[in-house]
């Protein structure tokens, strides 16, 4: 008898797993779209390198950062496995094109980007904004920057933005060079993500050496993206999205950026 109860008892806890009804909480997939889950696995999910703090190693070469811990939440909510792989980020978009990736940490549904992938709604929303050198203290906006190269990373909306505007750019493979570009006097100006440069102006002690020029050049909306007609992961990371709160977000963003944030991504974007 009390073989057959534990033996129940398991029966019962397999089947929450599974995020079945048997424990009083409905499954929010279709039955189709567990069994996709389920044939897949595990979702292989192509993160930064150095997108802090989106996106970024520690110490010990460890993804972290709140794209991660998004991820991280989705799964628990929709009951999947996930496995990070960082990558530059061009490598990133190459590696979901060519099936090597599931999905990405976050993207902008930038038009040529749409050629090759589908995009879920928009769950975040970052300003991407011109920084100068300190010196260049009359620019005030893209219109009257002088003729000079101007950083950025490939693969990235901020090479996309400044070719928008006519500009020669310096192209770096990486978030963390481009910005060292600027602050070394290699470039004398370059167009990135906010958080991105105020978290690496704070740690790297480079105050005094880059200035932002306001307002924003544009705001991006990140989504999850994923290859081009892979309608059921799309639905699925729909679901998801729509199932985490304004509250949860705010606990990502307070470890991240702690009780109150001078800079950086905006509230959380609306379906």
């Amino acid at each position: 008898m009390r073989k057959n109860f534990i033996w129940i008892l398991g029966l019962i806890s397999l089947i929450c797993l599974l995020g079945l009804t048997a424990c009083g909480v409905k499954d929010p997939l279709t039955g189709p779209e567990r069994a996709w889950l389920e044939k897949k696995g595990v979702l292989n999910i192509g993160v930064f390198e150095d997108y802090p703090p989106f996106g970024f190693l520690d110490d010990t070469k460890q993804p972290v950062g709140m794209s991660i811990d998004y991820w991280n939440l989705l799964a628990r909510k929709l009951n999947f496995k996930v496995q990070f792989h960082p990558a530059a980020f061009d490598n990133q978009l190459k590696g979901l094109e060519g099936g090597r990736f599931d999905s990405l940490a976050g993207v902008f549904p930038l038009p040529e980007r749409q050629k090759a992938l589908d995009f879920t709604k928009n769950y975040y929303a970052i300003n991407t904004d011109l920084f100068v050198a300190p010196e260049l203290g009359s620019v005030t906006s893209l219109k009257n920057l002088p003729r000079i190269p101007v950083g950025v990373v490939a693969g990235d909306s901020s090479q996309e933005e400044a070719q928008k505007a006519g500009l020669k750019t310096e192209v770096y493979s990486a978030y963390l060079e481009t910005v060292l570009a600027l602050a070394q006097g290699k470039v004398k100006a370059i167009i990135l993500d906010e958080p991105v440069v105020a978290y690496y102006t704070k740690a790297k002690g480079l105050e005094g050496k880059i200035r932002k020029v306001s307002p924003p050049v544009a705001q991006g909306w990140m989504t999850l993206p994923v290859k081009k007609g892979n309608l059921e992961l799309l639905a699925i990371l729909n679901k998801g999205i729509s199932l985490v709160s304004p509250e949860e977000w705010q606990e990502i963003e307070r470890k991240w950026w702690g009780p109150s944030k001078e800079s950086g991504p905006a509230a959380p974007a609306k379906p």
